[in-house]
């Protein structure tokens, strides 16, 4: 489209130039050379497509499954800080968030499991832990994240990414209840590490939701 607009360009031009041309009674530019122009700049431009580029699959588009690559980038960055500091439970922790930022939720719980090894049973890690295995399973609440979940609300009943975790799940399995209740633990945690406004637009949805589906089964 560029390119088309482009030889436009040109070739109106090339019309300005006739028409001042012709009013001074000098010789006009044949209209062949802006044509020949924008032809040879189309079939230059697709040759170098061929070659550089995906001409041959272009309408078979495809979504990009590689990692970004500065989360890529702090993926190496965070491995070689572990190979070099294995008791650094920061580097642990960076490094597993890196592994969930970048889709490799295996490896994150594989991280979260040496720092656990190393800090013993904490809330904020097995909330992690719970995350990882929660989009590992592709959003499925298997029996090994509901024990990990059981673990971490054990210790601290409004670990926030756990009850958040709950609260997505329930939402996006139709437990409209569930997840508005969720959410309210949450929102009664003072000291909670939240967005309490985005939590607050959640309720909203999901009351909405259940006004929906109220009104569905009454009919």
């Amino acid at each position: 489209m560029c390119l088309g607009l482009f030889v436009a360009y040109i070739y109106w031009q090339h019309r300005r130039l006739n028409l001042a041309q012709d009013m001074a009674q000098l010789p006009v530019v044949s209209a062949k050379a802006p044509l020949l122009m924008g032809a040879l700049l189309v079939l230059l431009t697709l040759a170098i497509y061929s070659q550089t580029g995906r001409f041959h699959d272009w309408n078979q588009g495809k979504v990009d499954e590689n990692i970004d690559y500065l989360v890529a980038a702090d993926i190496t960055k965070g491995i070689r800080l572990v190979e070099k500091e294995p008791q650094n439970t920061l580097a642990l922790m960076s490094l597993a968030q890196a592994y969930s930022a970048g889709g490799l939720y295996a490896d994150a719980v594989q991280t979260l499991d040496k720092l656990l090894l190393l800090t013993g049973e904490d809330a904020e890690v097995l909330g992690s832990k719970a995350n990882a295995l929660y989009y590992r399973d592709q959003r499925q609440i298997s029996p090994e994240t509901t024990q990990v979940i059981n673990q971490a609300l054990a210790l601290w009943p409004t670990e926030p990414q756990t009850r958040l975790l709950l609260a997505t799940d329930a939402y996006l399995n139709a437990r409209y209840s569930e997840a508005i209740s969720h959410w309210q633990q949450l929102l009664a945690e003072p000291s909670a590490d939240i967005n309490r406004d985005t939590i607050y637009s959640a309720i909203e949805k999901a009351q909405i939701k259940l006004t929906e589906s109220a009104d569905t089964s009454s009919h």
